[in-house]
Parts: structure tokens; C-alpha cells; sequence
């Protein structure tokens, strides 16, 4: 902390001043009696721990007194001091100084020591003639110090600048007002002059009187100059006068700033140090140019691509095509492209882009997926370009690529519909009851229990649930006996449920004599393995007898009836589904199914009077 000058401190005789003739007198006779001698002893003998003489501290005497009692002595006279502010001038205004706030301080145990030691140092002969000396001058000047906190006195002066002057000195401005670049230069201003002040206050600190203090001022230059501010305007204007294009090659695109939004968004920020320096830094809000993009639409938007699970049959292999995201230009880069483009050639930059959002079917929603390969297959072979291959192919067709996610059911009928004319189905040969019917709505579609077979040996051999299947009423050698499923509208129908834990995709294929359906997916590892029971609980042939206009021979017996189609006995099976789990565990599961067999039906014209009527006779016989 720095230091006042050192007071001076004064010591007054003991006694009144007598006139120098007689002090010199009374010297001389007591030299020559031996009393100063005499007197000097005495007075060290009653003043061995005081403090020698009379000592006055700005009329503070602690002559006298121990050194205890002469530091609490000074230390009163100090709070005095600190109790007492000084009055400070400034501008007109005017202010007062606590000492407390600036820690004023005498150091008053140093001036009792300097006390202590007057008189004291040195040789006996030295203290003599200091004692002499003393005796015949009479007082003697000590010094004491102050201190107090510099740096705590220039935030107080600031701060009388700011409410008694408030003239500081102006840094200058560039800004933008009304979609103009406006310049401020600098300019003086008026302070405190430190230089001057710090002494008129120090002295005025030891001023026991307090006597009112005006401080001295100055003009205080800005840290900045006109050049400098000219500089930032030219900046800002390069930034703004032209236009800026950006664009992306890639996709052809082109955006276009012109002056008028370059000024709008451009933002020049000003910044002050405690010392009153100032910068600027120059850049663009980039809510009106996000703005500006955002006013053209989606036409700077690229089209989403969906990801495609690409499936070889024939090599059996799945295959992830990546998706491709929406991408628009993007806004968050937007600022550093456009000043890119000011400092490059022509003011011309790179169209940033980024993705906005993923394909509604994305990669990631392919992967999730899960199909890794062929889990289920089964192939059922028949004649050539008959009708109901049309009505087989067209159902195959409609089936090929569903996707059957985990937990889901699929039903065919759901799937499809209804088999119609107008989707392209034909009349073919359907089962009724146990006659095969070529006309009617209900042959509409017929065949497509061939695909409804295929598929459903499929499912089974992937493992998966089965929830409803209907096979035939009667057994036709083209599919597996047991294992097959027929189809009608809305029912029979044959329903599924995935029951892994990731997706399938049902795949289809034919040619002229023959249906594929393959199924892919992930079902853990599953081996599944068919078993079949023998035939049991055997029926005979069901007769049906009808009559037919269009037949010319009368009924009177089976010999002269003809013969619409012949009858096959019926019987019972039983099919296993073995499944054996990666683990080693093993399940099986069971499906019992009676073939009610084919109707043999007879026709005839018309009833011989002579004869029975015609009947319609049903026999059912165990057939060993």
C-alpha cells in the first residue's frame, strides 16, 4: 500500500523557555558543579520504560507514556481521522471520502518504537549529548506513516466521473438503422486527472481539519480512431452492396441473397473493455435467411427414397437396398456458407445441404426387419393352361410380397378379396359339397385352393402358427394328403400367425405347371419335420341320383342311368408337425381331418310311369 509522507512529530520542552543567557548560566554552573552530570542520572533513573520528553503527535502528547499506552493513544487520534470523511469537488458536484472505504491506516506502532528509541541509542556519551541537545533545544521532530488502498481510491474516483462528469470518452459506433450502415467517430471526453488528485487527496487524508478538496480534470482520448471505425463500415458494406448466390451442383439447385435481405440480417456486435477499448465483429442473424429458403418451399427439398429388401429366389439371398432421405439445404450452415461466398470469386458458394428426414421406410426400418432368408417353401405342380391355372397364378400374384410382421396375422381373404371377374378370375372347377361344379358364382376363382395348399405347407414347414385351415372334403393327388387347405369366399379360409420375432415376406412364383411359395424370415434355426398317420375310419361311396331334362333315358334303374361323375369312399388321417429348437427342444403338434370322399352321381330324364320315381340315395358303409 502506498505511503503519505511521514508526519512530523515535535517535542516540547519540559519546561517553560528561559532565556538563553540564563540557560547557558545555568550550563555553565551546573558543568562546574557536576549537576548536569547529576541531573542527566536522575532523569534516566525515573524514566527507564517511558518515553523520553514531551512527544506531541498533531497535538497528541504521549511524552511520558509506555509504549502500550502511547500506540492506544495514536490509535484514538487514528480513528478520529477515519471517523472524519474528506470533501471532494468534482465538476461542480460534490462528493465525500469514508478513509474506512480506502483502508486508512497510521501505522502508529512504528511511531511509538522511533519514540522509544529517541535518547536510547548508541553509546552512553551519545545519549548525553542527545539528552543536552534536547534539554537546550528543547523539541526534536519524529515521523510516522500513513498508508491506504490505491486501487481502491481509482474505482472510488471512477466512479465520480461517472456521476460528476459522465463525460467519457466515446469509442464510436458503426450500426445498422432503418436498412442502413450507420458510423458514429469517436470523440474526447472528461475525467478525473489521477495524477494530480492522489496527492491532494493523500494530503488532505492527514488533514485533521478536513478541508474541502476540488479535484483537478482532464480530457480523456477514446482507445479508438476514425480510421479504424472506418475500417468496420467498409467491412460491413463489403458484406452487404452485392448480391451472394449459392448453389448445389448435385442437385441443380440455386438460392439468391440480394442486398436488401443481406442487410436486413446483418448483425454488427460492439463490445467494451473496462478500460473503454471497444471491437466489433461483424456476422448475419440467420432468421431471415433461414426465412428466405423456407418462403421457396419444398422445391429445394431432394425426394425420399424407400429402402428395398431386394429377394433372388432362385439363389435364396435377401439383400437391404439403403433408403435415401429427404435433404434440404441446411439452415444451420447457411451463415458460414453465405460468408464464405462474400470472400470468394464472384460472391458464388456451395448450397449446403442435410438431411431433413428418413424414407417412410428408412434402412434402419429395413434391418429391423430382420429377414435373412428362406424359412418355409413348398411347390405344387399341375396341368398345363387349364382355367384354373389363371385363377392360380392371379391369386399368386396378388399374395407375392406380403410382409407379416411380428405377432400379426395374415389371412388370404383379408389379403386379396373376394375373387371377382373384373380382378381377372375366371370360372373353373370348384368342390361343392362332394360334387366338382364348372358353372355358377362359386367357380368364380376356382383353383386357387392350389395356392391356398401351397402356401399353407409353406407356413407349415417355416413353423409357423397356424390359426385356421380347411382342407378338402375330398383328397385330389396333387397335394399332400392331410396337408392342404382350400379356399371360398369368406370362408373356407386359411389364416397365419407369425409367430417369430421378426418380420416374413410371403414370395410367389409360377410357371405353366407349377406353384412356388417361398417364405422369408428368421425363425430362430427351426427344423420342421411332417409326419402322417395311416387312413382310418374308411367310408363307402355316397350316391346321389338326380334327374336331368336334357337326358333322354327314363329312370327305372341304375343300368340305364348315366353316370355325371363317379364317387370315391372317404376316410381319416392324421398330420404331425415335429419342431425341433435350436436348444434341442422338441414339439409336436397334430391336425386330425376326415375326407368325406366324392358323390357318385346318377342322371336320368325323366321317371317310366312303370317304374319307381327317381331318388336321391345315400349309403355310408365302413370299408374294411
Amino acid at each position: 500500500m502506498p505511503r503519505f509522507p511521514k508526519l512530523r512529530l515535535t517535542r516540547p520542552k519540559w519546561l517553560p523557555r528561559l532565556p538563553r543567557a540564563l540557560r547557558i548560566g545555568l550550563l555553565a554552573a551546573a558543568a562546574t558543579a557536576g549537576a548536569v552530570g547529576l541531573a542527566f542520572a536522575a532523569d534516566r533513573a525515573t524514566n527507564g520504560g517511558e518515553i523520553l520528553g514531551t512527544v506531541v503527535v498533531e497535538g497528541v502528547d504521549i511524552g511520558g507514556l509506555n509504549a502500550s499506552d502511547a500506540a492506544e493513544t495514536l490509535r484514538l487520534y487514528e480513528d478520529s481521522l477515519r471517523d472524519l470523511p474528506v470533501v471532494v469537488e468534482v465538476a461542480g458536484r460534490t462528493f465525500e471520502l469514508d478513509p474506512k472505504a480506502i483502508v486508512f491506516d497510521l501505522d502508529e506502532d512504528a511511531a511509538v518504537a522511533e519514540a522509544m528509541r529517541n535518547g536510547r541509542d548508541g553509546t552512553v556519551l551519545a545519549q548525553f549529548g542527545w539528552w543536552v541537545r534536547n534539554f537546550v533545544a528543547g523539541n526534536e521532530t519524529l515521523e510516522a506513516g500513513f498508508s491506504y488502498d490505491e486501487a481502491l481510491l481509482a474505482e472510488i474516483m471512477r466512479q465520480w466521473e461517472i456521476e460528476g462528469i459522465d463525460e467519457p470518452a466515446y469509442a464510436g459506433d458503426v450500426r445498422v438503422e432503418d436498412g442502413a450502415i450507420v458510423v458514429e467517430y469517436p470523440a474526447q471526453g472528461t475525467g478525473i486527472d489521477t495524477d494530480q488528485a492522489i496527492p491532494l487527496i493523500a494530503a488532505a487524508l492527514q488533514d485533521p481539519n478536513r478541508s474541502p478538496v476540488t479535484l483537478p480534470t482532464r480530457f480523456l482520448e477514446p482507445t479508438t480512431t476514425a480510421e479504424q471505425i472506418d475500417a468496420v463500415a467498409a467491412e460491413a458494406h463489403a458484406m452487404v452492396d452485392e448480391r451472394v448466390r449459392l448453389t448445389n451442383g448435385d442437385l441443380g439447385t440455386e438460392v439468391t441473397f440480394d442486398p436488401t435481405l443481406l442487410i436486413e440480417a446483418l448483425i454488427i456486435t460492439r463490445t467494451e473493455d473496462p478500460d473503454g477499448g471497444v471491437g466489433f465483429s461483424l456476422s448475419f442473424d440467420p432468421a431471415p435467411l433461414i426465412a428466405h429458403i423456407e418462403s421457396m418451399g419444398p422445391a429445394l427439398e431432394t425426394e425420399a427414397v424407400d429402402a428395398e429388401i431386394v429377394i433372388d429366389d432362385e439363389a435364396e439371398t435377401v439383400e437391404i437396398v439403403p433408403s435415401i432421405p429427404v435433404t434440404a439445404p441446411d439452415t444451420d450452415r447457411l451463415v458460414d456458407a453465405i460468408l464464405a461466398a462474400i470472400d470468394a470469386e464472384g460472391r458464388q458458394g456451395d448450397l449446403p445441404y442435410t438431411v431433413v428426414r428418413e424414407a417412410e421406410f428408412s434402412t434402419a426400418d429395413a434391418e429391423a426387419l430382420g429377414i435373412k432368408g428362406v424359412i418355409g417353401e413348398f411347390t405344387t405342380n399341375h396341368p398345363c393352361c387349364a382355367k384354373r391355372v389363371i385363377n392360380i397364378q392371379r391369386i399368386a400374384d396378388a399374395v407375392d410380397g406380403a410382409l407379416v410382421m411380428p405377432g400379426e396375422l395374415f389371412s388370404v381373404n383379408d389379403h386379396v378379396g373376394k375373387r371377382t371377374v373384373d380382378k381377372g378370375y375366371v370360372c373353373a372347377g370348384a368342390l361343392q359339397g362332394g360334387e366338382l361344379v364348372e358353372e355358377g358364382e362359386i367357380c368364380i376363382g376356382g383353383g386357387t385352393s392350389q395356392f391356398a395348399t401351397t402356401l399353407y405347407n409353406a407356413v407349415f414347414f417355416a413353423g409357423l402358427e397356424d390359426v385356421s385351415h380347411t382342407p378338402h372334403s375330398a383328397w385330389f393327388s396333387r397335394y399332400p394328403e392331410g396337408r392342404e387347405a382350400t379356399m371360398g369366399w369368406r370362408s373356407p379360409e386359411l389364416i397365419f400367425r407369425n409367430n417369430t420375432e421378426n418380420a416374413v415376406v410371403i414370395r410367389t412364383s409360377h410357371t405353366d405347371t407349377s406353384i412356388t411359395v417361398k417364405i422369408y424370415g428368421d425363425n430362430g434355426g427351426l427344423l420342421v419335420e411332417a409326419g402322417l398317420s395311416g387312413r382310418y375310419n374308411h367310408t363307402s361311396i355316397t350316391t346321389v341320383k338326380r334327374q336331368n331334362p336334357e337326358l333322354a333315358a327314363p329312370y327305372c334303374s341304375e343300368e340305364t342311368a348315366k353316370v355325371a361323375q363317379n364317387g370315391a369312399g372317404g376316410w381319416s388321417v392324421t398330420v404331425y408337425r415335429y419342431i425341433t429348437y435350436p436348444d434341442g427342444t422338441k414339439t409336436t403338434e397334430s391336425w386330425p381331418h376326415r375326407y368325406a370322399g366324392m358323390w357318385k352321381i346318377l342322371e336320368w330324364d325323366e321317371a317310366d310311369p312303370t317304374c319307381a320315381p327317381p331318388e336321391t340315395t345315400t349309403t355310408t358303409t365302413t370299408v374294411p
